[in-house]
């Protein structure tokens, strides 16, 4: 399930991977900070059992697809619909995960006629609840806005334990895991999710480096101000994106369905495969 399609324009390559029913109802997975197209492999006996087209495209620098400088959150809605036009697709429904939660929101504030459903898993929330975080967390949260190269340092040290010491990766991602997450690496699901996370360093550390500090400063627009439903699965355990950010986010949407699971961050996606599938149609 590693292969790969790209396809070419504005000089640039973006790559995806399709899963489930060729021939289903359309939906995008947008993969979290550390992970690729191959996040949405767990999805494939799910989405082909619901009839949907699981199409995951992989951000700039991530994977395959080309890096772009000075992309801006509301770059990706541009880039979703030409894939979509490529591809003969008019409306689709978007699954965001962690990192991808704000892209999915960014489509839904961009190209809201072509949604269908719109869920999130284990999303980062805006800055406005921030305050909500973990000291630990709302440190690097700061620090990713606030510290010049923070996150490419940080992520270099990440990229290069993918390529030159992959126990050592895998450990790192299995020691820094809460304990719902932990349990998931015990079987070929976790080898899985290991491989994904290495498969966002393939061209290094630019990729998620620009990532983590575009959906942790200002968005670019109101996320609040969406009028659409969104889902929200959230794990009480996850110690990434804290539960208290979830709350405070889906008070602020309004039409948010809110549903907290006992897990964690991986756990809360893997645990809810067919829920959010649904959620998008």
């Amino acid at each position: 399930m590693g292969a790969h399609t790209t396809v070419e324009f504005d000089g640039r390559t973006l790559a995806y991977a399709e899963y489930g029913d060729p021939d289903g109802t359309p939906v995008f997975g947008f993969h979290g900070v550390l992970g690729s197209r191959l996040t949405w492999a767990l999805f494939d006996r799910v989405a082909r059992r619901a009839g949907v087209r699981l199409i995951a495209p992989e951000r700039p620098g991530f994977g395959y697809s080309s890096f772009q400088p000075g992309r801006s959150l509301l770059d990706w809605p541009d880039d979703v619909g030409t894939l979509a036009d490529r591809l003969g697709v008019e409306r689709f429904g978007v699954v965001g995960f962690s990192a991808g939660g704000p892209h999915a929101l960014a489509c839904a504030h961009a190209v809201p006629d072509r949604l269908r459903g719109l869920a999130l898993a284990s999303s980062v929330t805006p800055p406005s609840t921030h305050g909500h975080a973990d000291p630990f967390n709302y440190a690097f949260l700061s620090a990713t806005r606030l510290v010049p190269g923070f996150s490419q340092t940080a992520f270099q040290a990440a990229a290069w334990l993918a390529t030159h010491s992959p126990a050592q990766f895998r450990a790192s991602i299995v020691g820094t895991a809460a304990a719902p997450d932990r349990a998931l690496f015990d079987d070929a699901v976790g080898d899985h999710l290991v491989r994904d996370a290495a498969e966002a360093f393939r061209q290094g550390a630019r990729g998620p480096a620009r990532d983590m500090p575009l959906v942790g400063e200002d968005w670019g627009f109101d996320a609040h101000g969406l009028d659409r439903p969104v889902t929200v699965f959230h794990g009480t355990a996850d110690e990434t994106v804290d539960v208290e950010m979830a709350r405070a986010f889906a008070e602020d949407l309004g039409d948010c369905d809110l549903y907290l699971t006992d897990g964690a961050h991986y756990s809360t996606l893997v645990g809810n495969a067919s829920a959010l599938v649904d959620a998008a149609l």
